[in-house]
Order: structure tokens, then C-alpha cells, then sequence
């Protein structure tokens, strides 16, 4: 029974030196980043004012292997600008995106759903209409909740920055999801991987 008891603390003892002796696992990527893009809610019978946004986030890969290490979430938060002219300038948004790397290039896409009462001012209306539906139709392009796709294809690596031009949002603002749109274009974005 001594004998046991000595061959259980050995194998105990190598293998507590083989993990200390191995190496540590590889961290998993994350990252901050500010942006620039320009903002616009298109409705079926007029367009908000466009606006300037200022925009920071934060993603994180959800493993190191395989997929999980292409598949990133996080979120971030965005101020419009003129904020004078907005309800509330902040918006507020998650995502999920799924990256692939091929040397310096990195594109991403993926979907985000945000919270936003950036209720700008009104473009000309397209057709006339009565009163009732210019206000039923402002409920509607004002809605507090959006769905978008996003899209990323020009991003590319230089150490650990990852520098961005044009990304694409477009998607649903509601609810109900039924006749405003929302656009964003990015214009330029800076990465730092931590």
C-alpha cells in the first residue's frame, strides 16, 4: 500500500512539472476601436437628415481554436452629431461579427442590434399626405430599436492595429420593423489589438 501511495505522489508531482514546463495557452484576441461614420434613417416617405457619428467598441473572440477564434462579440457606443438636433445622442449597440484573416488583409461582417433615440429632423416629404399619416409615419422612422447587417471588408493589420475604411450597416428600425431603414456608412475605423 506504501508502494501505491509513493507511485501516486510521483505521477502527481510529473505532472504538475510537465503543465509548468508547458507553454502558456495563447490568448484570446480582443480589441478596441474608434471610428467615424456617417448616419441616415430612410423612411418610405421621407429621409431623416443625415449625421455624423463618433463611435467606440469593444469585440472579443469567443475561444483561441478553430471557429471560435474567428467569431467575435462585443459592443459599443456611438454619438451623433449635431447632437442639438437629436432626441438623445447616444446609441448603444451589440454585435457579432465573424473575422478572417489572410496575411495583412482581415474583413469582418456580421449583424448588430442597437438601441438609438437619435430622432434627427425631417427631410421634405416626398408626396403630399394629411396630417394623421406624417405623424403615424414619424412613430414609425423613430423607433427606438434597430437590426442591422454589417459589413467590413477593407481591413487590414499593421502590428497591432488594425486600420479600416468603408463599412457598411443597412437594416430594419422599429418596431414596428415594417417602413423605416437604417443606414450607416463608416468612413474610416483604428483597431488596437490588446
Amino acid at each position: 500500500m506504501h508502494v501505491h501511495h509513493s507511485r501516486g505522489l510521483l505521477a502527481g508531482a510529473l505532472l504538475c512539472a510537465s503543465a509548468a514546463m508547458a507553454e502558456p495557452a495563447a490568448p484570446v484576441a480582443q480589441g478596441v476601436s474608434a471610428g467615424v461614420s456617417s448616419f441616415q434613417q430612410l423612411g418610405l416617405w421621407r429621409n431623416s437628415e443625415p449625421a455624423m457619428t463618433l463611435d467606440a467598441a469593444y469585440l472579443r473572440a469567443l475561444g483561441t481554436e478553430r471557429f471560435l477564434g474567428h467569431l467575435f462579440v462585443g459592443g459599443g457606443l456611438r454619438y451623433a452629431l449635431p447632437s442639438r438636433n437629436t432626441t438623445f445622442p447616444l446609441e448603444l449597440y451589440a454585435r457579432g461579427e465573424l473575422r478572417t484573416r489572410v496575411g495583412v488583409w482581415e474583413p469582418a461582417g456580421g449583424l448588430e442590434l442597437g438601441f438609438s433615440r437619435v430622432a434627427l429632423p425631417r427631410q421634405a416629404v416626398r408626396i403630399p399626405m394629411g396630417v394623421e399619416l406624417y405623424e403615424q409615419n414619424d412613430a414609425l422612422v423613430s423607433g427606438p430599436l434597430y437590426f442591422a447587417f454589417h459589413a467590413a471588408p477593407l481591413r487590414f493589420h499593421l502590428g497591432r492595429f488594425v486600420l479600416g475604411g468603408p463599412e457598411v450597416q443597412w437594416g430594419p428600425v422599429g418596431p414596428p420593423f415594417r417602413t423605416a431603414q437604417r443606414f450607416n456608412l463608416g468612413l474610416a475605423r483604428v483597431e488596437v489589438q490588446l
